[in-house]
């Protein structure tokens, strides 16, 4: 058996910044303006320090442009419902975002065995739910076997199977000692425990368990054991959180322990960036996020200091559809990766906060490979000679064909991440040059999956974790199969084999298996197109202590309002 036990560190750990879907700072009384240094290489520390005691009290208001789509944090994949769910539910495991390592949360010990399996979690034995109902072990079994299987008769969706992947059971061994088990190895599994992002194990009581999809869209189904509980959800609009008097057991690297600070925290919904910034101006609203690159030079120019992160995991992209026409031509898909100027985007189009794509992953995430002066070097002459050698001949309209059709594209764009429209505007200039016709809908939420799959070739992808792990989950043809590799795909077992592979080793063990998903992604199948590397951007007035995760999503626990 191999034990990992970490002793969580003693001093606070002050904020940085997350990605781009929307994200930092906020606010409350005017009062001294909070600088938030960023710098040059894409991270920062948020300046939260300030002189005298945290101040208790007070209700923050937060802009954004995105919306929780659900208060349910089991459901919850869209930045902002993410960062939502961080503050009303707990995890297992804290992770350290500069080091990776972990440390105790809601359990105080772990390990797991040698081909890793199984792994043996004890609880701590003092939480409770909002509710007041105990935190058990019996809790962490029927919160996992939901989030796998779902709840057909209480229209809950299987929202983990893909992140749990080879799970098999989950054993009560004591009141406050669970054993989880997996059917194959699932190294990746102790990072999710400590994931805050889309597919994070946040632990709901048994009421909300046994509610419906419907009832959980009501605040007082939703029960966790973080900090905060719901108090007022209107979709689309506005979201309120209230503070737990009785929190005492957040992780010891949060520097904080009891209760939070602020009393309240109003999530408000602003989709036009003008307004947003406008508020933040005025003073209407005394934190914004996802500031526009325009923005960024105007607010600074202004005395605001802009913080910013790159967001670890999956850059910024498309996912091809390897099970329609004409994405199935893998020279159509190296095509579309050559004309896509990756370096010209970060010069000429991104503000100073984004970063330049060099792979499917982030730059920091362990495992990271740089294909940007390989497989994703921008060279036009090179796509329009392997459109031309798969017979794609240019047309009187300048559009290609092929045995009379002409080759016509669609695809989805990401309205959540500012910058993300300019750069698939200009891939798409781009590919119209050399004969590719590309229709991009930049609000695909209302779209069915099946219509996307049966009608859409480059479908947009941005996806946060600090983990090899989050191409396993997202484009493994037995997980998430992002590509929609068919199951009569020429080595389908072989590509199914060599992601499975992630989860077969921990640390040093694991970088060549990361290579080697890597390679299969961008130099022997061709799987997706990376835009850029996603930032947040965030300006504030008068705000103490934020702290941005391992996963750059917020905690709002010792987070408070007040000035000199």
């Amino acid at each position: 058996m191999t034990t990992k036990f970490i002793a969580a560190p003693t001093d606070p750990l002050l904020s940085a910044t997350p990605s781009r879907r929307g994200f930092l700072a906020l606010a409350g009384a005017t009062v001294s303006l909070l600088l938030v240094g960023c710098g040059t290489d894409g991270t920062s520390a948020v300046g939260t320090k300030s002189g005298g005691a945290p101040v208790k009290g007070g209700t923050l208001k937060f802009a954004w442009l995105g919306a929780p789509e659900t208060i349910d944090p089991q459901v919850n994949s869209s930045f902002a419902g993410a960062n939502l769910s961080n503050n009303i539910v707990d995890r297992l495991l804290f992770q350290d975002r500069d080091t990776g390592e972990f440390s105790p949360w809601l359990a105080t010990k772990w390990e797991y065995n040698d081909d890793i399996t199984e792994y043996t979690f004890t609880l701590r034995e003092d939480v409770t739910f909002s509710d007041g109902t105990k935190f058990n072990a019996t809790s962490v079994k029927n919160n996992l076997d939901q989030f796998f299987n779902g709840d057909e008769a209480l229209g809950i969706l299987p929202n983990g199977k893909s992140y749990l992947g080879p799970y098999k059971e989950t054993e009560v061994v004591g009141d406050y000692v669970v054993k989880v088990r997996f059917s194959a190895p699932n190294a990746s599994f102790l990072q999710l425990t400590a994931h805050s992002g889309t597919g994070n194990i946040g632990f709901l009581a048994d009421k909300t368990l046994k509610s419906s999809a419907e009832d959980r869209l009501k605040p007082e189904n939703v029960i966790g054991t973080g900090p905060f509980t719901v108090t007022e959800y209107v979709p689309k609009v506005r979201t309120v959180i209230a503070r737990r008097e009785d929190y005492a057991w957040a992780p010891a690297a949060l520097g904080h322990q009891g209760p939070a600070y602020l009393d309240k925290i109003e999530f408000i919904t602003i989709p036009e960036a003008s307004v947003r910034v406008g508020a933040l101006q005025s003073g209407d609203v005394p934190a914004a996020f996802d500031i526009l690159p325009t923005d960024e030079k105007v607010l600074t120019a202004q005395g605001f200091e802009l913080t910013a992160r790159i967001n670890p995991g999956f850059t910024l992209g498309w996912q091809f559809n390897l099970s329609l026409a004409p994405t199935d031509d893998i020279n159509v898909r190296r095509a579309i990766v050559a004309a896509t100027d990756r370096a010209g985007f970060k010069k000429t189009l991104l503000s100073e906060s984004e970063g330049e794509a060099h792979s499917v992953l982030t730059d920091g995430v362990p495992g990271f490979a740089d294909y940007s002066q390989g497989a994703l070097k921008y060279d036009l002459d090179l796509a329009r000679k392997l459109l031309d050698d798969a017979g794609w001949k240019p047309g009187a309209d300048g559009i290609r064909a092929k045995d009379g059709v002409k080759l016509k594209l669609k695809g989805t764009g990401n309205v959540l991440v500012p910058d993300a429209r300019v750069t698939y505007e200009a891939t798409q200039a781009a590919l119209k040059s050399i004969g590719v016709d590309v229709e991009i809908v930049f609000d695909p939420r209302n779209i069915p999956a099946e219509q996307l799959t049966a009608q859409y070739h480059l479908a947009n992808i941005n996806r946060g974790r600090n983990d090899v792990a989050v191409l396993n989950t997202q484009l493994n043809p037995d997980r998430g199969n992002g590509a929609v590799i068919p199951a009569d795909f020429p080595d389908r077992a072989r590509i199914v084999e060599t992601f499975n592979a992630l989860d077969t080793a921990t640390g040093a063990a694991q970088a060549p298996l990361a290579k080697a998903v890597q390679d299969l992604i961008h130099e022997e199948l061709v799987l997706v197109d990376p835009q850029f590397q996603t930032s947040q951007v965030a300006a504030a007035k008068g705000v103490r202590d934020i702290y941005l995760d391992g996963a750059d999503r917020l905690i709002f626990l010792s987070t408070w309002v007040g000035g000199e």
